[in-house]
């Protein structure tokens, strides 16, 4: 039989840090816990304990910081889907939370959670790469902030050590004359994770490209974005050939997998699709 798991309430960062530190890898964290009970469900993982971060005060609030928003690490789908603040300023995020699963998820799950699980058929992850926001750790040596793109390693493992927290997600805000859109694309029901998830952002001046940016989400185990390929865009016109070199590039570059959503070959396909589209909607053009 097995052992019953232990269950920590630690009323601060520090103290969660330290339980963490002591417990090692036997140990998982919890807040909303809407991914982490499907987990334990399917045995996917055995932890000997569960660290509940619920109630450490201040990682709940969604605020600005000069030019970035700054969500914490408890802040609620439902909350981001919601706040004025969020749909004034970055309107995509607000857009992008209000899609995920349906709304008795989205007052339970977590920003801290749906970054540290790293599943890649969520949809947050790909919009937060696209606009370049930074996920910020906290550790027994301090604080780091490490940008989005760099923070996803694989299905479920992200950079974040044993005794690490996420403790909040930074947000530049657009650049003046730019755009940002979230595509998602189900193959199965209106409330299941994407197939293909695209998150892009155009920015224009007189026809020109200033800002093109393009993350695909569910399509890979992590987040997939390509400089290279949206340096091809800056200071050419924006037009359908350049769309569909965008599309073509990306589509080509992602090695896609398969799952009970879509084949690899399917997912690759409707990465041109709805890269595509994702660009002609953010330039005012879908």
């Amino acid at each position: 039989m097995s052992q019953p798991l232990a269950v920590y309430h630690p009323g601060s960062i520090d103290d969660a840090l330290a339980i963490l530190t002591e417990l090692g890898d036997t140990a998982k964290v919890v807040a909303g816990s809407t991914a982490l009970t499907i987990m334990l469900r399917q045995g996917l993982i055995e932890p000997q304990a569960l660290v509940s971060i619920a109630s450490i005060p201040g990682l709940a609030t969604i605020a600005i910081d000069g030019d970035e928003l700054v969500l914490g690490a408890l802040v609620r789908h439902r909350d981001v889907e919601t706040s004025p603040l969020v749909q004034a300023g970055w309107p995509v995020l607000a857009t992008t939370f209000g899609l995920v699963a349906n709304v008795r998820v989205r007052n339970a799950a977590t920003v801290g959670g749906v970054l540290a699980e790293s599943d890649y058929a969520s949809d947050p992850p790909a919009v937060f790469v696209a606009l370049d926001a930074a996920v910020e750790v906290t550790g027994p040596s301090g604080r780091r902030s490490v940008p989005a793109a760099e923070f996803f390693v694989a299905f479920y493992e992200t950079v974040l050590a044993g005794d690490e927290l996420v403790t909040a997600v930074r947000v530049p805000r657009l650049p003046a004359g730019a755009r940002a859109v979230y595509e998602k694309f189900v193959t199965r029901s209106s409330e299941d994770r994407p197939c293909v998830g695209v998150a892009a952002v155009v920015g224009l001046d007189k026809g020109r490209v200033t800002d093109l940016r393009v993350c695909v989400g569910a399509a890979a185990e992590t987040p997939q974005r390509f400089p290279e390929i949206e340096a091809l865009a800056r200071g050419t016109t924006f037009d359908g050939t350049l769309v569909s070199t965008i599309a073509d590039r990306y589509a080509d570059a992602i090695e896609t997998l398969d799952d009970m959503r879509g084949s690899a070959w399917y997912r690759t396909e409707m990465v041109r699709v709805w890269v595509r589209r994702a660009l002609e909607r953010a330039a005012g053009e879908g």
